[in-house]
């Protein structure tokens, strides 16, 4: 992976690659990330929502499939459709404008759990209701 990094001139010295650990640890290292870029083609979901409630942004493109577009969905959300790019060149611009304005990434980090806890993303009894709701309209389809 390091010589991949390297042929875009990124020095390897700047990479920390780190193995599988216990949960509390994982969740750990999330204080040592300053913002997280959600990987293109396919968004990571579960990754993304842990970034989230440990405070690290997460920069997304829509991507052209449903698993291309879960980061989308995250922002959107969450209230933060400024974290979303619609191509490659927008979404390094969107990186790094997030990495040079330290006080907006710093308001950023300290809402974003309380953010994340106040979303759709974590009303349990709204999407319980919508779930019944559908099936409610299929068994009505299939009765019909």
């Amino acid at each position: 992976m390091e010589k991949s990094f390297a042929r875009h001139g990124i020095d390897a010295s700047r990479i920390e690659l780190v193995s599988g650990r216990p949960r509390p640890e994982y969740l750990a290292l999330y204080h040592d990330i300053d913002i997280a870029l959600d990987p293109v083609p396919f968004s990571r979901g579960t990754i993304s929502l842990e970034a989230l409630w440990m405070g690290v942004p997460v920069v997304t493109v829509v991507g052209a499939t449903v698993v291309g577009r879960g980061g989308y969905s995250l922002a959107m959300n969450l209230g933060l459709p400024e974290l979303v790019a619609r191509s490659d060149d927008e979404y390094v611009a969107i990186a790094t404008g997030l990495a040079r304005n330290l006080d907006r990434l710093a308001g950023l980090r300290a809402g974003l759990r309380r953010r994340l806890e106040s979303s759709p993303l974590m009303d349990g009894p709204r999407f319980a209701r919508g779930v019944e709701a559908a099936f409610r309209d299929m068994w009505r389809r299939w009765c019909a």
